[in-house]
């Protein structure tokens, strides 16, 4: 009876450990690659709505979000409108990554900036030549 309830016993600590050690979270990777169109200033990159990076051209940063739906959407810095860009859904899965660009192009006389999902195999060399962002809402 006793090695049953210790058994018993080893067995509910797994199940707890296991339930805490989960991260319902999945990695995203915010780059910015956008050539010689606005390389100069930073953009704002928002999810939900909230600001999470200020990312300099040829640059990424990564973060750990939520399992589910999110809006990405971005601002560009110097003499921008302010308004985001159209925002981007996208689904994070648990222990999945994602990969968003955010590309810029001219538009006459205007700069066009949106968002889009790509996949790991085109994220690869972009971020080969890319520095990662680790302070992503400094001045820098």
């Amino acid at each position: 009876m006793k090695s049953f309830k210790l058994s018993l016993l080893a067995f509910l600590m797994t199940i707890t450990f296991g339930a805490f050690s989960q991260t319902n979270s999945g990695k995203v990777y915010l780059i910015r690659f956008t050539g010689s169109t606005g390389s100069m200033v930073n953009y704002s990159i928002f999810v939900d709505g909230k600001l999470i990076c200020k990312l300099k051209n040829k640059s990424f940063s990564i973060h750990n979000l939520s399992v589910g739906e999110h809006n990405v959407s971005v601002v560009g810095g110097g003499l921008s409108n302010g308004k985001k860009s159209p925002p981007l859904t996208f689904t994070v899965a648990e222990n999945k990554t994602n990969y968003i660009t955010v590309a810029s192009t001219q538009n006459g006389y205007a700069n066009k900036i949106t968002c889009q999902e790509i996949t790991e195999n085109s994220a690869t060399p972009i971020l080969a030549k890319a520095k990662e962002n680790t302070n992503c809402l400094s001045k820098e």
